[in-house]
């Protein structure tokens, strides 16, 4: 089954949570074998090394070399018997072979086989270059005759080979080939594989609850933002919807309305013209024309009212306190009235978005102030607070009804101003001024 297919099935914090548990449980098991064996094979190589120290130092006592090459007198010959055997009598071991320099036994557990001689032996070749070797056996997976020594019991065991040196611990001059079943280290052994076995898994379950928990917030916080971004879209379309009619409407009611009077009165000048031109009619043909040129001057003033309303300066080369002085004056200018700045300088680091943003929420601003407010102590108020920027315009006018401020919907300004600030993450206020009448509205937009 592709992955895609996986995906559209179980969806992608299913694809997640399935991948990443059999990842995380196979590498937390596949970690705790490694380990396991990294720790049981130093436990073994340090319990053979016991064994090849011990032997060691018993060797030290008297001449090696008179050990391992023997001796000519019945008496020194016995003695060097009887040494070999008391080695089988260390723990746990149940069979030895002990070679010379020369790769001939020379003493076994075995007496069938003492004076052969084993060229093809790769482990006794490194026991020989001064490298204790050893390997774990199963005690089912051998068939050798030495297993006839393997004591009750014990299914596994481990061969090595020992290095013998001389007094001056500078050359190897035999090898030890020594079997041992070490049965509380082995049970010890395989107690502990469960145990780095099963932390290695609950501490992997652990890890796979830990991120399970952290992706799934992501997603139902991803989930909430994608439910929100299409409530916004479909909001926005609604709300340009809106503004279209609410600018035809505006154009059809003013601009139209007066360039409509004027081609009446148009009309009335083109059908007086073939009447003879009279003293009184001069006059009513300049009060006419008068009354064109104001219908004319009013249409000519609402269209560029509405496109100093459509449009906005180029911010790009502008910076976030040089727009926010733009937008002021271009309303004082507009107006003729008078708004109160109090306006601290704001970080070079806002996006444009940012600026549209703010340059947007203070023109809409004061256009209500100006329009609903009469104008009345319009002020623009500027602060930074906790990494966010909040801007506050408020006017002196009569102020809103609590209805109308718990519901903004009618308000296509109102309402287009708070998408915008919500879009950029940021917060959209309105308050009645308590103390004095008015308004105010508040942007707050993280820096």
């Amino acid at each position: 089954m592709k992955l895609h297919n996986i995906i559209s099935k179980i969806g992608l914090l299913g694809t997640f949570a399935l991948f990443s548990f059999v990842s995380i449980v196979s590498i937390s098991v596949i970690s705790g074998v490694i380990f396991f064996n990294f720790i049981q094979n130093n436990l073994l190589q340090r319990e053979l090394e016991i064994s090849s120290e011990f032997i060691q130092s018993v060797f030290l006592f008297k001449d090696p070399e008179a050990y391992i090459k023997g001796s000519t007198t019945p008496r020194e010959k016995q003695d060097i018997q009887d040494f070999f055997r008391h080695i089988t009598d260390i723990p746990d071991v149940f069979k030895v072979i002990i070679y010379n320099n020369k790769n001939k036994i020379i003493w076994a557990n075995n007496p069938e086989i003492v004076g052969r001689i084993y060229t093809q032996n790769d482990e006794l070749g490194q026991a020989y270059q001064g490298k204790p070797v050893f390997s774990i056996v199963n005690a089912k997976d051998r068939l050798e005759n030495h297993n006839r020594y393997l004591p009750k019991g014990v299914v596994q065991f481990i061969e090595g080979y020992l290095p013998i040196w001389d007094k001056e611990h500078a050359q190897v001059i035999g090898a030890i080939e020594l079997y041992k079943a070490p049965r509380a280290l082995f049970e010890t052994i395989n107690k502990g594989r469960m145990l780095v076995i099963a932390v290695s898994i609950l501490a992997g379950l652990f890890l796979f609850g830990l991120l399970y928990w952290i992706v799934h917030t992501a997603h139902k916080l991803i989930e909430s933002q994608k439910r929100r971004i299409k409530l916004a879209s479909s909001r926005a379309v609604e709300l340009n919807e809106r503004n279209l009619r609410r600018i035809g409407s505006e154009l059809h009611d003013g601009p139209a309305q007066s360039l409509g009077f004027a081609l009446l009165k148009l009309d009335s000048i083109i059908e007086d013209e073939s009447d003879s031109d009279t003293s009184s009619k001069l006059n009513k043909k300049e009060m006419t024309v008068d009354k064109i040129r104001m219908a004319l001057q009013d249409a000519l003033q609402e269209i560029r009212s509405l496109s100093a309303g459509l449009v906005i300066p180029d911010l790009n080369d502008l910076c976030t306190d040089s727009a926010i002085q733009k937008v002021i004056d271009r309303h004082e200018k507009r107006t003729s009235s008078k708004v109160q700045r109090h306006l601290v300088e704001l970080p070079p680091t806002l996006g444009i978005s940012s600026k549209i943003c703010i340059y947007r929420f203070i023109q809409e601003g004061l256009n209500n102030a100006f329009r609903h407010g009469q104008g009345i102590e319009q002020s623009v108020n500027i602060k930074i607070h906790n990494l966010h920027v909040i801007i506050k315009v408020r006017d002196g006018g009569p102020g809103m009804k609590d209805t109308d401020i718990d519901n903004d919907t009618e308000h296509l300004g109102l309402q287009g101003l708070r998408e915008r600030v919500e879009s950029l993450g940021g917060a959209f206020r309105i308050l009645n001024n308590k103390i004095s009448s008015g308004v105010t509205l508040i942007a707050i937009l993280p820096i």
